[in-house]
């Protein structure tokens, strides 16, 4: 965890750490006010979606609600514990259908799109049963038109699994190699035949 911690460059940063193999740090969600150098300001949801579907569609419906920000820029993040489509998983069963329906209309109602993932598109993966194991992608950021206006070439990173069955997420919302360089340009180059 501290190499994933030096590789976000930030000052200041702590860690939570995990009650267990599976994570449990928060009950539903943490909603954070992000401002970045006094300058760009966002709304950051930091998700736990239970792993019981009745009490993921609460969190879903609760959080759809309790969104009176909808216009402001928005990003919600991490373990959702649920898939948009069929694609998001590899295993022996599939998604009930109306765990899909219940999830997207969460992403659609408040306006939500999906930051593309780089790399595998599997953020958790199962213990070992019989030589197979269920992928499935229930780790994502979830961000409105706002937040995407305000970070156009943000990249979106699944770190190795170590010590969780979930890969940690590294959002980078101003790429090292998309930063601006100062072009400079001197007149004798162009009296050059």
């Amino acid at each position: 965890m501290n190499r994933i911690i030096r590789q976000l460059y930030f000052d200041n940063i702590f860690c939570v750490k995990p009650r267990s193999l599976f994570g449990e740090w928060c009950n539903n969600y943490i909603k954070a006010n992000i401002n970045i150098n006094n300058d760009l300001e966002w709304q950051g949801i930091f998700v736990y979606g239970n792993p019981i579907f009745q009490k993921r569609r609460i969190l879903w419906q609760e959080l759809t609600v309790s969104n009176i920000s909808k216009e402001e820029p928005q990003t919600y993040m991490d373990d959702f514990n649920d898939i948009l489509s069929q694609d998001e998983k590899v295993g022996f069963h599939p998604q009930p259908k109306n765990c899909l329906e219940t999830f997207r209309k969460f992403v659609d109602d408040n306006g939500l799109m999906e930051v593309d993932l780089k790399g595998s598109i599997y953020t958790w993966f199962s213990n070992s049963r019989n030589n197979f194991v269920t992928r499935e992608r229930l780790d994502r950021v979830l961000v409105n038109w706002k937040w995407l206006q305000m970070y156009q070439n943000v990249i979106l990173k699944a770190a190795p699994a170590i010590s969780s069955d979930h890969c940690a997420l590294i959002l980078e919302t101003q790429p090292r190699g998309l930063i601006k360089k100062e072009f400079k340009f001197e007149v004798f180059w162009a009296d050059h035949e």
